[in-house]
């Protein structure tokens, strides 16, 4: 594992450490299910052309006083595309905390903003022509919220989420990939929340 994944897990470690602590007696348990927009270069007719990929995943909201909350999170979200005998297929793993900010100084209740770190793992899938070639590197990831809880219990949220990959895919010939190339692989997620 590469010096900046560690160093993205010791302050997710630290983070999640420190936070029961000085949280209030708000915690709530949620999940979310996502429609995801690749952007970047898996937009490219190579990858994934722009197509729309789908997810869930899963949350707890750590409530603080002020509006303030820490939201330890999992991601998962999937992105598939079928052109000229090829199949190609990009699911993304994400396990990080987001600092939420509720501009009604009052936790899941109105609008918030956000940002947050992570570790991602990406599988690439490239099959056809006769050739299959799959990797799955790891690298942290950076991600910026803006969302809107309706109620307790129900909100939406847009999340912009980036990270770089270099996945092996020298055995897929066929459509002339060689080496590790360098793949951002930033997306923008549209999700429905829900909270227990």
């Amino acid at each position: 594992m590469r010096m900046s994944s560690l160093l993205g897990l010791g302050t997710l470690g630290l983070a999640l450490v420190g936070v029961p602590l000085a949280a209030q007696a708000l915690t709530t348990f949620g999940g979310q299910v996502t429609a995801s927009l690749p952007a970047g270069p898996l937009t490219s007719k190579d990858w994934l052309d722009g197509k729309l990929g789908g997810g869930v995943g899963l949350h707890a909201l750590i409530g603080f006083e002020g509006g303030h909350a820490i939201v330890p999170r999992f991601d998962y979200t999937c992105f598939k595309k079928s052109e000229d005998g090829v199949d190609r297929k990009v699911q993304m793993y994400q396990l990080g905390a987001d600092y939420n900010y509720f501009l009604s100084k009052q936790v899941n209740s109105g609008p918030y903003v956000g940002g947050g770190v992570g570790v991602g793992s990406t599988k690439f899938e490239l099959t056809g022509l006769g050739y299959h070639s799959d990797n799955t590197p790891t690298s942290v990831y950076g991600a910026a919220s803006a969302g809107w809880m309706f109620t307790p219990h129900v909100g939406a949220e847009l999340r912009y989420t980036w990270s770089r990959y270099k996945p092996d895919v020298t055995d897929f010939s066929p459509r002339g990939y060689t080496g590790k190339p360098t793949v951002d692989s930033p997306t923008l997620n549209a999700s429905l929340i829900v909270r227990l």
